[in-house]
């Protein structure tokens, strides 16, 4: 069969042959008169309701509810006390260098002995016919008495002593206090990380539930166009000009936008609850919508992904923590390499003893005594731990690499995203601003053809989901462009919290 090559008609086939429908209607029936019925709520009225949600004086908006949630965060108060933590490592690396003072006090309890005698020392007299003296006696005026040293059963001490780490100040304590120093910056860094993402995600969820609260203005009135339509479907079957179907047909349309919008409803309340966690507000005040979201956004200047990137590793927390936990794993590594060496400590101790080990015979009477000196100590069992202990913190700075590389990895891929998005929001805006003005002037036309009785119920219910569907593209796309910011500006690290 030899197809039609007619241009006018061929290639728009359903267009012709809906104007020559509508001609053969004007040319040979009169339209029925059409019923009076109130008019439907259009865009103007849309327009009114959206304008009362949002932009509101005292409103909430992204950047106070990002505020309030870093402030009441769990997560912030936990690496609040991690980097507490790491603090007080520097105080202790900080001890490490005054000289370590010991004070003790000790009581000893001696059991008792029979001290040996002790010989005299020059040659005793003997009278005649006197046996001599046994050995360890003395003669006094020509009387014969033993000699001992006296014994003292309780002993009493107090000693101060006082070793200082010569050896430590060179090898040891300026690499533990640097490595305690880093630890500390990372994890205020760290921190810093959290707060942002918390931030992050209180923005997006308040974006969320507003987006939530203006669609349900929409199915507000998709709800009060369904209950037009079926008036107008009654006013028309009993005016002898609508079939029952018809009027079926809208009651099943108003109970689709009543469904639609108690799950919007459903949505927005759920929505609010999760703001209201993140938020941690118990109050239970309503929220308003502060920011105003029908203005649309400027179009933003996205620089490549490679420059975005570089950027990011710059300015990313993360990025920073990791070079600041690098840095405190090289001082960690080189202060454990010092524990195998020799140790040289300069020592002093001051002795208060009842009676004093250094006089001779003892005496029962507290006498004062001290000693300086330097020790050289070292242990060949050092040398394996400090070997294993270095071994571990290799393993950790290669734990730390992988780690990092892996961020920088979602860093690329985050990035990608973010622009993508912000990218695609712009061009969501202007197809949805295009697509909301075509429907919206296919609804009225579509309306108009129905009150004059060439349109049917089909028909106009068809046009009204399209104009439904896109004023919840048009809310959808002014809250993705300002998602997509969100997420950009997160991504690189240009979001920064206070």
């Amino acid at each position: 069969m030899k197809r039609d090559r007619s241009p006018f008609c061929n290639p728009i086939r359903p267009a012709c042959i809906a104007a020559f429908v509508f001609a053969t209607r004007s040319s040979f029936a009169e339209p029925a008169p059409a019923p009076v019925v109130d008019d439907a709520p259009g865009s103007a009225e849309l327009l009114a309701r959206l304008r009362e949600r949002v932009a509101q004086p005292g409103g909430l908006t992204s950047a106070e509810a990002g505020r309030r949630a870093v402030l009441t965060s769990p997560e912030d108060r936990s690496r609040k006390a991690d980097v507490e933590a790491a603090a007080s490592e520097i105080d202790r690396a900080d001890v490490g260098y005054y000289p370590k003072l010991t004070l003790t006090a000790r009581y000893t309890r001696l059991s008792a002995i029979t001290p040996p005698a002790v010989g005299p020392l020059l040659a005793p007299v003997v009278a005649p016919n006197q046996p001599p003296p046994t050995p360890g006696t003395i003669v006094t005026n020509g009387v014969v008495g033993s000699f001992a040293f006296p014994v003292v059963l309780d002993n009493y001490m107090l000693q101060a002593n006082v070793v200082v780490p010569l050896s430590d100040y060179f090898l040891r304590i300026g690499q533990t206090r640097e490595a305690a120093v880093s630890n500390e910056q990372a994890s205020a860094i760290t921190r810093e990380a959290a707060r942002r993402s918390v931030a992050t995600q209180a923005k997006l969820a308040y974006y969320t539930w507003a987006r939530d609260r203006m669609q349900e203005a929409v199915t507000e009135q998709s709800v009060e166009q369904a209950r037009w339509h079926l008036e107008l479907a009654r006013a028309g079957r009993d005016a002898g000009r609508t079939p029952d179907v018809d009027v079926v047909r809208a009651e099943s349309s108003l109970a689709g936008a009543e469904l639609l919008h108690q799950r919007t409803a459903n949505a927005a309340r759920v929505a609010e609850e999760r703001l209201r966690t993140l938020l941690h507000d118990a109050s239970g005040a309503p929220y308003r919508i502060g920011e105003d979201l029908l203005a649309p956004l400027p179009k933003p200047v996205v620089e490549a992904p490679a420059v975005l990137y570089a950027e990011a590793l710059g300015k990313r927390p993360e990025m920073r923590a990791f070079e600041k936990s690098e840095a405190s794993l090289r001082a960690e590594r080189t202060a454990t390499e010092s524990t195998g060496l020799p140790r040289l400590d300069a020592f002093g101790n001051g002795y208060v003893a009842n009676p004093s080990p250094r006089i001779f015979p003892q005496r029962e009477e507290w006498k004062a005594t001290w000693d300086v000196g330097v020790q050289l100590t070292w242990s060949p069992n050092d040398l394996g731990g400090a070997d294993a202990s270095t071994r571990s913190i290799d393993a950790k700075r290669r734990q730390l690499d992988a780690e990092r590389a892996a961020v920088k990895d979602a860093l690329r891929d985050e990035i990608s995203a973010a622009v993508v998005a912000t990218e695609e929001a712009v061009e969501e805006a202007e197809s949805a601003d295009r697509g909301l003005s075509a429907a919206e002037e296919s609804y009225r036309v579509r309306r108009e053809l129905f009150a004059l009785g060439r349109a049917t119920q089909v028909e106009l219910v068809d046009a009204e989901t399209d104009v439904l569907r896109a004023r919840l593209e048009m809310i959808q796309a002014r809250v993705d462009g300002r998602v997509a910011r969100v997420q950009l500006d997160h991504a690189v690290g240009r979001d920064v919290s206070r």
